[in-house]
């Protein structure tokens, strides 16, 4: 077998969103336990979009490390992106989050990886629907929000 150079992937830095949280649900249940966190509104800064989360339009349903997020986007022109996340979070080193306590930042101690899909219309950008993005995102709990950066893969 003739050996062929792996090609190297290059990521480049997209844009990043602030997702805003005034609620969270947690239910155990005997199988596993979710979160229902739904955005109270958020920016969106990078140098490829511009604009905000719209406040209310999904949802995040994280259950036993994965992350299920679903929300909407309005671009600074007023187009609106439908934006679906998925991917792994947990604890680096294990352990459990303690929902309860109103002082726990997974900031630094947090792995949270994700491949986001995008529903966008034609035009400046429909570049989402046909673009492979990687995301990671930190969380802080003093406000709540998350921070997620997506990297569109090269």
């Amino acid at each position: 077998m003739a050996e062929h150079p792996i090609p190297k992937i290059k990521l480049d830095y997209a844009f990043s969103v602030r997702v805003d949280h005034k609620k969270r649900i947690f239910i155990q249940g005997p199988t596993r336990s979710r979160d229902y966190v739904p955005p109270a509104g958020g920016e969106i800064w990078g140098p490829r979009l511009q604009g905000k989360v719209v406040p209310y339009s999904g949802g995040d349903y994280a259950h036993s490390g994965l992350l299920d997020s679903h929300y909407m986007l309005q671009a600074e022109d007023g187009a609106w992106i439908y934006l679906y996340n998925t991917g792994y979070m947990y604890p680096k080193g294990g352990g459990q989050i303690d929902h309860n306590d109103p002082t726990w930042d997974a900031a630094e101690d947090f792995y949270y990886r994700l491949t986001p899909y995008f529903d966008a219309p034609f035009g400046p950008h429909q570049w989402l629907t046909r673009t492979i993005m990687l995301g990671t995102a930190k969380r802080f709990a003093n406000p709540d929000h998350t921070i997620f950066t997506y990297y569109a893969v090269l």
